[in-house]
């Protein structure tokens, strides 16, 4: 049996720190390998904890390069447009870098470390530092992740099943939304509910979604999304958490992942109308600045392939 990177299905802890990088032309093949080899070392248990967990998560053409066990339809992220002009970035690169832990300094310190080892080898596209904002909350205050598949279903809907290619194995959507709060707060409780078709408070699905909601759009079903009468389908695994730079921009830094990528890239068209349906509100205060698609291969093909 494969066995997905632990980082993924393991409880999220207060810190994040999400590092995006891509080869420069020349690189080493050996010394990135080598420098993953490192990193995963010195995030390995101290003592009887995990002092950092570290999730190394490849592009489409990072991984083939590493490996032959590719998983079924792995694609670059290629952004997206809604019929009304507002984009989601796309952003690809060929390496994902994802730590969390209690200590956000051990985050900066594995990341440091690493970019400092591929340096001539490897450019860094981008990083974003995060939190756990009290009780798992977006800075909208509402509640995050709800709509996570039960802990005891998560490894079936997020992970390769055994005896396919890239088994144990798990395809990631990895994007940073910026929030406009000025905008948001100013909406109504009622039209901030319906945004994302659950209260605010306790995080309770309304029982009648608008066309525009978010819920109508990601809460696939076998039939019309968030439709209560039908099995849901195609679930993914929310790690998601907030971020705030010093320069005021706020948002959220977007995690999904699933056994298969084209439940993610059906929520994607879904939430820009580019299937036909409404918008979702979301995006009418939220812009994502970056997207890529990642696949976290298996533990044990992540050892074979930086051997």
């Amino acid at each position: 049996m494969a066995n997905p990177q632990p980082a993924i299905l393991t409880n999220l802890t207060k810190y994040q720190w999400y590092t995006h990088l891509s080869r420069v032309e020349g690189a080493d093949l050996g010394i990135i390998k080598a420098a993953l080899r490192q990193l995963r070392e010195d995030c390995g248990p101290m003592g009887v904890t995990q002092a950092v967990n570290a999730c190394v998560l490849f592009g489409p053409t990072l991984l083939a390069d590493l490996t032959d066990d590719i998983p079924d339809d792995f694609q670059k992220y290629p952004g997206y447009e809604s019929p009304d002009g507002k984009i989601a970035k796309g952003t690809q690169e060929e390496l994902l870098i994802w730590l969390h832990s209690e200590d956000k300094d051990l985050c900066w310190e594995a990341q440091f470390k690493f970019r400092n080892a591929v340096a001539g080898h490897m450019t860094v596209a981008r990083e974003t530092p995060t939190f756990i904002y009290r009780n798992s909350l977006d800075l909208t205050g509402f509640i995050d992740g709800t709509g996570n598949p039960a802990p005891e279903d998560q490894h079936d809907r997020g992970i390769v099943a055994d005896g396919e290619p890239g088994a144990g194995g798990s395809f990631c959507i990895a994007q940073r939304w910026v929030h406009d709060l000025k905008y948001f707060n100013g909406l109504s409780l009622e039209d901030q509910e319906n945004v994302f078709g659950r209260t605010k408070d306790d995080s309770t699905k309304l029982a009648v979604q608008v066309p525009t909601s978010h819920l109508s759009h990601v809460e696939l079903r076998e039939g019309t999304t968030a439709d209560e009468s039908t099995p849901k389908r195609g679930e993914m695994v929310r790690r998601s958490t907030p971020y705030a730079f010093h320069d005021g921009t706020v948002g959220l830094y977007f995690m999904g992942f699933s056994k298969t990528q084209a439940v993610l890239r059906e929520r994607m068209e879904a939430m820009y109308g580019m299937s036909g349906n409404a918008r979702d509100a979301i995006t009418d205060y939220s812009t994502p600045a970056s997207g890529s698609y990642y696949f976290a291969p298996s533990a044990e093909t992540l050892d074979a392939a930086l051997a």
